[in-house]
């Protein structure tokens, strides 16, 4: 049998230095990929997605999705200890990454790619051998949608929705000067079916809950899509996108950048790269000074 495991939490500040290490028990080996925080708190998660006991003590790392156990959320005070931690139930899932979080009154409100099947079907067309692999990458497969989770702090109760579900969409990106803090917009990818590709971007207004899209057109592959703020930025989506995009029909590799209050309107400039790179995901943008 495998024994109690737990996660480490740490907390490094602005010199680099750890500032709180904290463990926090967990029922055996979970596969956490992300987190999230706010001003005050950090959010932890155990899913009820995880590797099979059976095989995992013969060294052999295949999950299984366990649909009858709940999500569960802990979350703890940023500087907290393991006896302040609080932990909460919700709709058994597994996400990939989160949005933004932040606190409103007693709840700490979380958004997510809520996936509607963490372990879906075999992809029939993928290569002999891969097709589990392949399903388990395409966003058509494993069906993410933007949802939003609210922990009451003081009666203990997890309330949740669906924001967004008319397409697939994850690997989400917002102003990371509102981070941690109410916000309104999120820019989430969509997916190629039967791929891990990135084909066009959805701009969403988690105040209107009003969507806007962009296709990267045929074959064009992207990036997740950092938000870059104006200079003396007027509104939180006053700045712009920027993306790397693959076309493999012209065999090169481009950046590109929109601005984010009409993605619609497409790039408005792009930057032909001197050879073509891989279709990318993960992305962050810096300042110069920040950077310095």
């Amino acid at each position: 049998m495998i024994e109690q495991l737990y996660l480490q939490y740490g907390l490094v500040g602005p010199d680099n230095q750890l500032q709180n290490l904290v463990p926090i028990d967990l029922p055996g080996p979970r596969l956490p990929h992300d987190m999230a925080f706010t001003e005050h708190y950090a959010i932890f998660n155990d899913y009820p997605l995880f590797w099979k006991e059976e095989l995992f003590e013969r060294k052999l790392r295949i999950p299984a999705f366990h649909p009858d156990m709940p999500t569960r959320f802990g979350i703890l005070p940023r500087m907290g200890q393991p006896d302040e931690i609080k932990w909460f139930e919700a709709k058994p899932t597994y996400v990939l990454h989160w949005a933004n979080a932040y606190e409103e009154g007693d709840e700490v409100v979380l958004d997510g790619y809520f996936q509607n099947d963490p372990v879906p079907p075999p992809l029939t067309d993928f290569p002999s051998g891969y097709e589990s692999m392949g399903a388990s990458l395409d966003l058509h497969s494993f069906k993410p949608e933007l949802h939003r989770w609210r922990f009451n702090l003081k009666t203990g109760e997890t309330s949740e929705e669906t924001l967004f579900d008319d397409y697939p969409v994850e690997f989400g990106m917002f102003n990371q000067q509102y981070a941690g803090r109410p916000y309104r917009y999120v820019y989430s990818v969509t997916g190629e079916p039967g791929w891990f590709l990135f084909n066009g971007l959805t701009k969403h207004d988690l105040e209107t809950g009003e969507a806007e899209h962009i296709s990267f057109g045929e074959q064009r592959f992207g990036s997740e899509a950092p938000f870059i703020p104006r200079a003396n930025a007027q509104s939180e989506d006053d700045g712009y996108l920027i993306c790397f995009i693959t076309d493999m029909a012209q065999d090169r590799s481009e950046c590109i950048i929109i601005d984010a209050k009409n993605i619609a309107a497409g790039p408005i400039c792009t930057i032909i790269l001197p050879h073509r790179i891989s279709s990318g995901t993960h992305a962050c943008w810096a300042s110069a000074e920040q950077l310095g």
